[in-house]
């Protein structure tokens, strides 16, 4: 099915202090329903887990039923830039606050 990846982030860009969540699901499992049912029952306990006040996770562009699936679950597409450790700048992340959740 994939797997998921969940840690607390601490950098110097915007995504600092954030839950940063990895899901990298087989090509069959990227659908809309099946991403909410996976990601749904996670959110809320992972504020407290990862010390955080905003989740942060990446659906590119051309990854409709993930977006699709995120604006359900109330995140919100980011403009800002995640800065990796080698300098190299990612986009294409949206966050969820922990008000929203």
């Amino acid at each position: 099915m994939g797997t998921i990846e969940l840690f607390h982030r601490d950098a110097e860009d915007y995504f600092t202090e954030c839950g940063l969540l990895r899901l990298d699901l087989r090509s069959d499992y990227e659908k809309r329903e099946c991403i909410k049912e996976i990601l749904k029952p996670l959110l809320s306990p992972a504020f407290f887990m990862f010390s955080c006040e905003i989740l942060a996770t990446k659906a590119v562009p051309e990854a409709q039923e993930r977006a699709e699936a995120l604006t359900e679950l109330r995140f919100q597409k980011r403009q800002e830039m995640l800065r990796g450790h080698d300098g190299i700048q990612y986009g294409a992340y949206w966050i969820l606050r922990k008000t929203e959740a």
